[in-house]
């Protein structure tokens, strides 16, 4: 688990997100995991335990699932009746002290039961980077199925 003075800043595809530390994850390399090698379904991959298999998606910067091989990492987020995983392009952990996230309320209804995916934005430079909400994010990526 990181830091709570962090966010994890996750690139998906040519988008940029960040992760506030305020939910406890894991990041795992694409050798740890067991890979779907099956040419339907949205899991790109899994990452075994002893007692269960947790799914990761990959996900294009507009959050919908996407199958591609070029991949390196996964981050798996802790969470009830299952932890689920998304597949990154890129990770880094951000101090809360570099980055200024603005919040908002995003217009419309949101797309799952937990609310909207997005609570805030961070502006670095001419990029703009939307904060994930890891409430909403978990409920849809399991929503997403196998």
């Amino acid at each position: 688990m990181a830091d709570l003075n962090q966010y994890l800043r996750l690139r998906l595809g040519e988008a940029t997100y960040l992760l506030p530390s305020t939910t406890t994850y894991t990041i795992e390399q694409r050798d740890n995991l067991v890979a779907n090698k099956a040419a339907e379904g949205n899991v790109a991959a899994w990452r075994a335990l002893r007692t269960e298999r947790i799914p990761a998606y990959c996900l294009d910067a507009l959050l919908k699932p996407v199958r591609r091989q070029n991949w390196q990492r996964a981050v798996f987020l802790d969470a009830k009746p299952q932890a689920v995983g998304l597949i990154a392009d890129e990770v880094e952990l951000l101090p809360r002290t570099e980055t200024q996230v603005v919040p908002f309320v995003p217009l419309g209804l949101p797309p799952t039961r937990n609310g909207h995916l997005f609570s805030g934005a961070w502006l670095s430079g001419k990029q703009v980077a939307l904060v994930l909400d890891p409430k909403a994010l978990i409920a849809y990526l399991q929503s997403l199925g196998e």
